[in-house]
């Protein structure tokens, strides 16, 4: 467990020291190439079908384990809770690939959040999204907030889904029945030697015409907890 720890760190101060010497889109290949040596050393595999289309990137979200396999799919910014930016070597990291840090609890922080976003070039930009808003219980997918449906509705960019389904509900980042921080949950990871396999859907992208972010989100939702429930399943089922 050591050893996976201090490699884990040893990642992240690389990648804090790159951070200095590189512009944004060169950083972002570095970042992707080294969320996949991660995967390898967690023997976690990735099964991706599909291939990526420009615009809005919105995924679906479980665990401590969804910013590395989305980063080892397609390199991008973010939209993430503003605590983030304080952790000691995750901000920074955060910072230079280009995110959007937003305060739940403040309503003119999430305005200026969606403000960005409706202006935001996605199409040469790729940019992160997580519509749920927070994590969804593993098998399960948390209802939908507007907030990527309307920026593509306003700037008339596609929003390009992903969704990923785990085989070990131990990734579930409340799987202890309590909200675990981020630091707790990589030292469980750890600590239990989770081993997962990652199923990768990339779909169809999605326009969203004038009046439709509501539609267009439901419509999402559905689908996308088709496939959850379809592929996310312990593995002795």
């Amino acid at each position: 467990m050591l050893f996976k720890v201090l490699y884990f760190i040893y990642i992240l101060l690389l990648l804090r020291l790159e951070a200095q010497f590189c512009d944004r889109e060169e950083y972002r290949k570095i970042v992707t190439y080294r969320a996949r040596k991660l995967m390898k050393r967690y023997n976690t595999k990735l099964y991706v079908h599909g291939e990526p289309q420009p615009g809005f990137l919105a995924a679906n979200h479980t665990s401590y384990l969804d910013p590395i396999v989305v980063l080892s799919l397609k390199a991008g910014g973010a939209v993430a809770k503003r605590e983030v930016k304080d952790y000691l070597l995750f901000g920074p990291i955060a910072e230079k690939i280009g995110t959007l840090w937003v305060k739940r609890e403040n309503r003119k922080s999430r305005k200026g959040v969606i403000a960005l976003l409706n202006k935001w070039d996605a199409a040469n930009n790729p940019l992160w999204i997580f519509p749920e808003g927070t994590t969804s219980s593993f098998g399960e997918l948390d209802p939908f907030k507007m907030g990527v449906f309307k920026a593509a509705e306003n700037t008339g960019h596609m929003i390009q889904p992903l969704v990923f389904c785990y085989d070990n509900p131990q990734v579930d980042w409340g799987s202890n029945g309590t909200e675990k921080d981020l630091f707790r949950s990589i030292l469980d990871f750890y600590k239990n030697q989770v081993k997962t396999n990652a199923y990768c859907f990339w779909m169809e992208p999605m326009k969203v015409g004038p009046g439709e972010a509501q539609k267009k989100a439901d419509e999402l939702h559905r689908k996308m907890l088709i496939y959850i429930r379809r592929f996310e399943k312990p593995r002795d089922e």
